[in-house]
């Protein structure tokens, strides 16, 4: 195994985060983590969010969930071993070798790819947490997931619909994507370009008003959300794409007794983190061997190529995830 490897940095700017690929030295496994060989790892768009915002500081490495194998494991690790086919969420993950909590570990299932397998971990994860731990989604309720195209999106509209949803809707701005998200389980598409896209909600639910939402777009879309609510109706507030300042009536809100869930991994501490992956895990992780849930992989983009997986994700080309090969096996 090499002692030096290249591996994807975050490097604060006056104008936010350059992203550099530099030196560095391949880590070793530490108590209770393993060292993986990645070979792919999932882009995100909150790494660009957050990157934007970094002005100063130590350039940290970059990445956040990956597929591989096992090479090494720290002391107090039982239940895996070296070889192990894995995928999970660490920072670090934009290089050949990362370092991972051993209880953010999933086993990846048998005949799946890498590219395939590192389009889980993130959006999974995350659409678990805000869909079944903090909306607390129940069997027959309505369910309205905004940018359903992204890789979160991809993701809830799969869990909604195995978990039984009435009716799950998917929202977006590009109706050439519909028969894509109908495909993996959303009832109708709604185009919010549509100023009136609130009333094509109702109609699609027959007047029945959303139980829960699962928003990534943010301030443009919150009065129509408010609208379709239901009486004690949650909004769960991913991502804020189209911005984060929207206007809402605050009475409708106290009137329907909704919930306004706000979700992010920037202010959990590492065991809340490790707990949600947990959570994922122990629920749905046995669905994907049977087919039930499906990573959605948009495309992949080589290594070096991290610039344009990022321009391509920009552009809203995509259904799904975006991810890295690292190396000759993630291709």
């Amino acid at each position: 195994m090499p002692q030096t490897m290249k591996a994807w940095f975050n490097v604060p700017s006056p104008q936010g985060a350059r992203f550099e690929l530099r030196d560095a030295p391949v880590p070793a496994a530490g108590p209770a983590q393993a060292l993986v060989a990645v070979h792919a790892a999932g882009t995100n768009r909150g790494e660009l969010i957050r990157g934007a915002d970094m002005r100063g500081g130590e350039p940290t490495r970059a990445g956040g969930e990956f597929a591989g194998e096992i090479v090494a494991l720290g002391d107090g690790v039982t239940g895996w071993k070296a070889g192990d086919r894995v995928m999970g969420r660490a920072t670090g993950s934009y290089a050949p070798y990362t370092l991972a909590a051993a209880r953010a570990l999933m086993r990846i299932p048998d005949g799946m790819g890498w590219a395939e397998a590192a389009s889980i971990p993130n959006v999974f994860v995350t659409a678990h947490d805000a869909m079944i731990t903090n909306a607390a989604l129940a069997s027959g309720e309505v369910v309205v997931v905004t940018a359903g195209s992204s890789g979160v999106g991809t993701a809830a509209i799969q869990i909604a619909r195995h978990v039984g949803a009435g009716v799950v809707l998917a929202t977006t701005r590009a109706p050439a994507k519909a028969a894509a998200l109908r495909a993996i389980g959303a009832h109708e598409v709604i185009d919010t370009r549509d100023a009136g896209w609130p009333d094509a909600v109702l109609r699609a639910t027959n007047g029945r008003p959303v139980d829960v939402i699962v928003d990534q777009v943010g301030g443009p879309l919150l009065p129509g959300m408010i609208r379709v609510l239901a009486l004690k109706g949650r909004l769960v507030s991913v991502g804020r794409s189209g911005g984060r300042v929207g206007e809402c009536d605050l009475d409708e809100v106290a009137r329907k007794r909704a919930r306004i869930i706000g979700v992010t991994f920037r202010t959990r501490t590492p065991e809340e983190s490790l707990a949600c992956t947990e959570r994922f895990a122990a629920h749905l992780l046995e669905a994907f061997p049977r087919g039930a849930l499906k990573p959605v992989l948009d495309r992949s983009f080589p290594f070096e190529g991290l610039a344009d997986a990022h321009a391509y994700m920009l552009s809203d080309a995509q259904t799904g995830k975006i991810v890295l090969a690292v190396g000759e096996g993630g291709r």
